[in-house]
């Protein structure tokens, strides 16, 4: 009887509610984290305020109608919030009074950048086997949205590492994007993304392709030494009959020569078949003869 007469009495308390921001401007993005818990003074019989404990304890924030300070900052005020909490309180609860002055918010304009993504790969691959292809990311970059002010110092997304042992065949793996904490508030169209790793069976292969020489002035008449250079490549199994001695081509030149000021010329590979993903020129110096 005592405990009914006194839950039946009423009383004056301080609770926390959380806070759930709504209606929030499409073209807005929260900078920092808003408050997440309000302090209030409630009134109401110790029947209701018992119950009023064990229910949602949470109060939306309606962001369509904000002020913005002189500092670009906006905040609403506690009178302007106290008709909307009420509402949202339970029956026979009495909202005394909102206990901070001012609600701040950080907020700022909201634009989009498209971000490269960059895969971190440890490939071990069985004897004779390498990548055929270049790897494919699927998306090799992402759509993000934040403030300005984030997405100016935002240049990639590293992925987090995959391990991979004993590689023989094509592969398909995922990986999933590190958001680094200082950029937590902005939003990312997806979280991973998908690694393709393109496999086959390598073996070398060789040619002597001959050698051009430019820019040789027309007064002199060079001899080179050899006249034929070994181009020595690595490329897929399945790829081997479809590369031929016109698919390279080595040149060497006389300008460049005289401007290092030394006594033969240096090859350099020019053209060369994708499908090829090692190439080494054999001799690396060409010795020359000038006749007038």
């Amino acid at each position: 009887m005592w405990l009914l007469i006194n839950l039946s009495k009423k009383y004056t308390t301080q609770v926390s509610y959380t806070l759930n921001y709504i209606n929030l401007a499409q073209n807005k993005i929260f900078e920092k984290e808003p408050l997440k818990e309000i302090p209030i003074t409630i009134k109401g019989t110790g029947f209701k305020l018992l119950a009023a404990n064990f229910s949602n304890k949470s109060l939306d924030v309606n962001l369509d109608k904000i002020y913005k300070t002189k500092n670009n900052g906006y905040y609403l005020l506690s009178n302007n919030l106290k008709a909307n909490f009420q509402k949202q309180l339970a029956n026979g609860i009495e909202l005394q009074q909102v206990d901070i002055d001012t609600l701040h918010l950080n907020l700022g304009l909201l634009a989009s950048k498209k971000v490269p993504l960059v895969a971190d790969l440890d490939l071990n691959f069985q004897l004779g086997y390498d990548l055929s292809k270049p790897i494919l990311l699927q998306p090799d970059s992402i759509n993000v949205s934040g403030t300005k002010k984030l997405l100016d110092k935002l240049t990639h997304f590293n992925l987090q590492k995959v391990t991979l042992e004993n590689i023989s065949e094509n592969l398909t793996t995922t990986s999933k994007i590190i958001l680094p904490e200082e950029f937590n508030q902005l939003k990312l169209n997806t979280t991973n993304t998908t690694i393709q790793l393109f496999v086959d069976k390598f073996t070398e292969g060789e040619f002597e392709i001959p050698i051009l020489v430019k820019n040789v002035p027309n007064s002199i008449k060079l001899n080179i030494f050899p006249k034929k250079i070994k181009v020595v490549y690595k490329v897929g199994l399945k790829n081997f009959n479809k590369i031929t001695e016109d698919s390279f081509s080595v040149e060497c030149d006389y300008l460049q020569t005289q401007k290092n000021n030394v006594s033969y010329l240096i090859p350099k590979l020019i053209n060369k078949p994708e499908m090829v993903t090692s190439v080494r020129i054999i001799p690396n110096k060409i010795d020359f003869l000038i006749n007038k």
